[in-house]
């Protein structure tokens, strides 16, 4: 993608390799940098993303990396050397006093970024009717720490007249399998043989098994059946029919009606039946 003209907002990489690990086996830089980078960001009018600190590039040479989402009026401020103006600060005045001298930066668009966010936010917009109710019902209810994991939409598949995504929600720690978050996800009810024309005819259950709340854009014509489904414990993984546990125990929770409204209310009210701990006060 050369283009930019049509995007609200771009992605811009800042990436600096250390085939010397001059910062060291740990540089901690994500936990480090995270909270003036957040802040720098936002006075630029721009918002800080992410950073990788911990990867390396095939031959091992480590590198770290940063990604800032800029509007698209400070995409196009950019001074002779090509970058944004907005990224001046967050690399010269504060990046580079966190890192050793002598690194190589290398600093550009990130595409793919720039068009997942696009295809969020093109789902957010297209079913704020079913997203809105469910984050106003469930976001207060949310527990361990899932409080700091935004809510998403994503776009997982493109084919070139239909987009494929969903919308999750973290809600809490699953109390069935450790170090695994309890999702709450938010769709359309399908029928894969609803889909008799292409191009989603060619694309079944689109990866996801069936009844999985998806999202489409284009957004299928009304009425529709909205659905949502939270799941615990372990199941069985694709290529396989059977846990890797003996003893393992899955259970899933599904829920459809018609009204986005009445729907999202069940959901709250079930959930709270289901994991009582959502109603009580937040655990430290």
């Amino acid at each position: 993608m050369t283009d930019w003209d049509d995007i609200e907002w771009v992605v811009w990489r800042l990436e600096v390799r250390d085939p010397q690990q001059l910062a060291g086996e740990e540089s901690d830089l994500d936990e480090r940098t995270q909270e003036t980078m957040t802040e720098l960001a936002a006075s630029l009018g721009c918002v800080y993303e992410h950073c990788v600190d911990t990867d390396t590039y095939p031959d091992g040479t480590p590198y770290y990396a940063w990604w800032v989402r800029l509007p698209a009026a400070e995409h196009a401020r950019h001074g002779t050397d090509g970058l944004p103006h907005a990224l001046g600060p967050l690399r010269q005045q504060y990046l580079t006093t966190q890192l050793p001298d002598g690194l190589k930066w290398e600093i550009t668009p990130d595409r793919e970024y720039t068009v997942d966010h696009a295809g969020s936010a093109a789902l957010r917009a297209a079913y704020d009717d079913l997203i809105a109710p469910f984050e106003r019902a469930l976001i207060p209810l949310r527990r361990d720490g899932a409080d700091a994991l935004d809510p998403r939409a994503k776009v997982w598949k493109w084919e070139e007249n239909l987009l494929v995504g969903t919308f999750d929600l973290w809600l809490c720690d699953d109390p069935d399998r450790p170090h695994t978050w309890i999702v709450v996800t938010v769709g359309l009810w399908t029928e894969p043989q609803l889909f008799n024309e292409e191009p989603a005819a060619s694309l079944g259950h689109f990866d996801f098994t069936p009844h999985h709340p998806l999202l489409f854009l284009p957004r299928p014509p009304a009425p529709a059946t909205f659905t949502a489904r939270a799941e615990s414990g372990s199941f069985p993984g694709k290529s396989t029919s059977r846990t890797k546990a003996a003893d393992a125990i899955g259970t899933a929770h599904q829920w459809t009606a018609n009204d986005p409204h009445v729907l999202a209310e069940r959901v709250a009210r079930d959930l709270k039946l289901l994991w009582p701990h959502l109603t009580g006060p937040e655990r430290s």
